[in-house]
């Protein structure tokens, strides 16, 4: 039978191939065009249903309140470092198991991120772009390196240093829904580098293949799969299968050497099941890929960058995504990977400018002959702005984080914000020296920034602080409460500031504000408390408490506080009731138990102070005053001791 190469006729077959794949015989008598898919309209409707019920969870909460934690697989980190078991490391467990054995089908039917690639691919292509897939042998191990950082780092370095593991807390609802989440400018931007600036400059997939730390362990899983695209004799290797693969997989390759496709790339798309004009294709379960025999001939890899740019281009991956990453409070992980591979790949080609007569990106020639371009003069520009971009955002970020550093290496304590703190009196050379030292990072971060940072100002309130620089201070978390006016930690930090100056009126004023934005947020209960203890306000400190028990009568917290409120004004039967229900919601709490000892025995009832006592001690074994405290109760009850 006459065959012919796919090298010399791969155009007038089946016409420009997304993928790149060349080499493979072709029948003679193959059909010209390759099929429309069947499957595309389908797995573009599962996507559909993946963002309605995305924003019906929203929905729900904006409704109610409180809904499931996000499913998110970055949530897991959160359950990893601090024991939150939520909805997120259940969905992102569940996805991984299935991946062993279904293989990779998570990714291509049910993840967001995928949409918008293959929604920036379908754009494109209706404006006759078809993006050239970027191989790489180095930097297709980034989304690896990077889940392991993120999911398998912080439980190795708590090992390393002999730490007990969190214990596991129920998280799988939440009222705080949007706190992991960026605001709408980020998203938009997150889509557009993730979604079509990745797939123009990576190919498609682009951002799957070369950033997502959860497709890092989904490549590695799926080589142990069962679950694989799989062929029967009936294949005439016409290439139509590597033709339509949105993921780059040489699928006519694979399955000619090994009977399957082995690539962890492959998404379980199906696309190219359903154009295969023979039906030869199917998925199916049997040998995993690890176990797979080659039987075909080997054929050589090709690589869009030597190995010396792959490793320059790793560096500056890095870099770019160290310097992005966190910046301006804004860009999560995800964005700063995504902008680390694109800034890499496309430094590398810059490079090329300089070294190379004939330069060409995607559909555009950049230099010619030796000569620039118009099209190279703009991206020569262009790459020139970014460059200044990223080392002005390296500059930024390295003297926010430097700051925060020595600040934390300070162990500045709360005492600051005390009136008579005396902070700096106390404190060692070295310590006052990594102060003023961290307040000149901080200061040049907030400067040279182009937006202002939350974090950044936080910080700097407690290094003026520390300082003794009072109204530095204030004019600062002012500037804060401007930049952030939703947030009731702002709130709380000028009201901080405000008390320390002896200007408690507006300081209480904004402690309320606070407690209005988060009714929850205990930490301004606690400080507006205090201060009312300090004025001698009684009643407006038992109001503040009766307000606690309203937000949240299951609080064992909330009902103990506002019993010694109660108690400081002598209303003990009042107080006895709140301490009841603070030991009924939480019978652990060591500091209810003895105090409503104290109560009952205040009201002239011994026998009932005796269990809780009893309690008291044994919650906590230590606790001198309790043991002295029975034997008061005993002698009353002329009791003998032990």
């Amino acid at each position: 039978m006459t065959t012919v190469d796919v090298r010399e006729n791969f155009a007038d077959l089946i016409g420009a191939s997304p993928s790149g794949a060349i080499g493979l015989p072709v029948l003679a008598s193959s059909p010209n065009r390759v099929r429309p898919s069947r499957m595309s309209r389908w797995r573009a409707l599962s996507l559909v249903i993946v963002h309605l019920l995305i924003l019906g969870h929203i929905a729900h909460w904006l409704i109610t309140g409180r809904t499931v934690s996000p499913i998110e697989p970055s949530e897991a980190m959160y359950t990893l470092n601090d024991g939150y078991v939520n909805a997120g490391f259940l969905f992102f467990a569940a996805a991984l198991a299935s991946t062993l054995i279904f293989g990779r089908f998570v990714c291509g039917w049910g993840c967001h991120l995928i949409a918008y690639q293959d929604l920036s691919a379908w754009l494109l292509g209706k404006l006759s772009v078809k993006p050239k897939p970027f191989r790489s042998r180095l930097l297709v191990f980034a989304p690896l390196a990077l889940a392991l950082y993120m999911f398998v780092w912080p439980s190795a370095y708590r090992w390393w240093v002999g730490a007990a593991p969190p214990p596991l807390t129920n998280h799988i609802l939440k009222a705080d829904f949007w706190e992991t989440f960026p605001g709408p400018i980020v998203a938009i931007v997150t889509v557009l580098v993730c979604g079509f600036f990745a797939v123009y400059f990576l190919g498609g997939k682009g951002f799957c293949t070369y950033a997502c730390p959860y497709g890092g362990f989904f490549r590695l899983i799926d080589n142990a799969a069962t679950g694989k695209i799989r062929v029967t004799d009936a294949c005439r290797h016409c290439g139509h299968c590597t033709a339509v693969c949105t993921s780059n997989v040489r699928v006519a390759e694979e399955v000619a050497r090994f009977g399957m496709v082995v690539d962890p790339g492959c998404m379980k798309c199906m696309d190219c099941i359903s154009v295969c004009p023979n039906d030869a294709l199917y998925f199916g379960f049997g040998r995993p890929s690890i176990t797979a025999r080659d039987s075909g001939e080997k054929k050589k890899r090709t690589y869009d960058f030597t190995l010396w740019e792959e490793c320059l281009a790793v560096g500056i991956g890095l870099a770019a995504l160290l310097s992005y990453r966190g910046l301006y409070d804004e860009i999560p992980l995800l964005l700063a990977m995504g902008l680390g591979g694109i800034v890499a790949v496309l430094a590398i080609k810059s490079s090329r400018l300089l070294r190379e007569a004939n330069v060409r990106l995607q559909r555009w020639q950049l230099r010619r002959g030796g000569r620039l371009t118009r099209a190279g003069a703009v991206f020569a520009s262009l790459m020139v702005a970014v460059g200044a971009l990223t080392v002005h955002s390296a500059v930024v970020g390295y003297s926010a984080w430097r700051g925060d550093s020595l600040l934390k290496a300070a162990d500045v304590g709360d005492g600051v914000w005390l009136a008579d703190g005396r902070w700096w009196e106390s404190a060692s050379n070295v310590r006052r020296s990594r102060v003023r030292e961290a307040a000149v990072h901080l200061a040049r971060a907030d400067q040279w920034g182009l937006m202002g940072t939350p974090s950044v100002l936080t910080n700097l309130v407690w290094a003026y602080l520390a300082n003794g620089n009072d109204n530095r201070a204030e004019a600062t978390v002012r500037r804060l409460i401007r930049l952030t006016s939703d947030r009731p930690d702002a709130y709380r930090g000028l009201a901080g500031v405000l008390r320390k100056n002896g200007n408690v009126i507006e300081a209480e004023v904004n402690y309320r504000k606070a407690l209005s934005i988060d009714p929850h947020f205990d930490a301004a209960r606690r400080d507006l408390a205090a201060m009312y203890v300090e004025l001698k306000r009684n009643d407006e400190l038992i109001e503040l408490y009766r307000d606690a028990v309203e937000v949240d009568s299951q609080s064992g917290l909330a009902h103990y506080n506002l019993a010694m409120a109660l108690l400081s004004t002598g209303q003990t039967a009042l107080a006895i009731g709140h301490l009841e229900k603070a030991v009924n919601v939480t019978p652990t709490f060591q500091p209810a138990h003895y105090n409503l000892a104290v109560a009952k025995f205040m009201a002239g009832r011994p026998t009932d102070a005796l269990p809780h006592i009893q309690e008291a001690i044994r919650l906590d074994p230590n606790d001198a005053d309790a043991h002295g405290f029975l034997a008061e109760i005993r002698k009353a009850l002329a009791q003998p001791g032990d």
